[in-house]
This record gives C-alpha cells, sequence and structure tokens, in this order.
C-alpha cells in the first residue's frame, strides 16, 4: 500500500499538522488489524462504510473509512518533525508481517528517545 497524492494540508485549531492522503488501494480490515500493534484503533460498525480511527500517542492519528482509499492523518504539534513520515512507514512494514512489526517497533524506540530529550 502506498499515497498516491497528498489532496489535502492544513494546521489545525490546537497546533497539530492534517493531511489529507489517497492511497493506492482501499484501507482494510487486516491494516487495521496491523495498526493494532502500534496503538489503539477504534471502529464505528454501524455506519455504511465502517468507520475507524488510530491513535498512536505524541505520534499520529488516523481516520477514515474501511474500504476507502482516502485517509486523514493528524500529525502531533510537538513532534511533526520527528513521526512526519511514521504514516509512510506503517504503509511500508504492513506488507513485510511480523518482521515489519518488529522493525517498526524499533524505529519507534529511537523516535521516542529524541522525543524524551524534549520534554
Amino acid at each position: 500500500m502506498r499515497i498516491v497524492k497528498s489532496v489535502q494540508s492544513k494546521v489545525c485549531v490546537d497546533g497539530s499538522l492534517m493531511k489529507e492522503y489517497v492511497l493506492d488501494e482501499p484501507l482494510t480490515e487486516e491494516f487495521l488489524g496491523f495498526l493494532e500493534n502500534f496503538g489503539t484503533v477504534r471502529r464505528i460498525g454501524q455506519l455504511k462504510k465502517p468507520y475507524f480511527s488510530f491513535e498512536k500517542e505524541h505520534f499520529i492519528s488516523i481516520r477514515g473509512f474501511a474500504g476507502d482509499s482516502n485517509v486523514e492523518v493528524r500529525y502531533k504539534k510537538e513532534f511533526t518533525d520527528l513521526v512526519a513520515d511514521y504514516f509512510h512507514l506503517l504503509l511500508h512494514y504492513y506488507d513485510e508481517g511480523e518482521k515489519g512489526i518488529a522493525a517498526l517497533r524499533g524505529i519507534e524506540d529511537s523516535i521516542r528517545q529524541k522525543m524524551k530529550v524534549r520534554l
């Protein structure tokens, strides 16, 4: 899965950076299951299209509809420069399964160490 284009980018009232992306394929339940390895996934299934949100504290939040190829990603303002590539990393390592989960956790540890320096 990869990003085809960035549709919109804006700074939100809380100072976070929001970007809307179009992906080359729809978001699947399998991808949402992958996200559960890295944060909290919430689903609202009683809509026409199942809505989901993903939250990774201090990193990003992702919102969208399962089965849709558009997704909204918000980057936390305090660490935008450190987590700017995190969504890309999620998409990249998703295809690698368990090996990708382990690799991404290592990258997260490195990012967290940099965050601690700032706090």
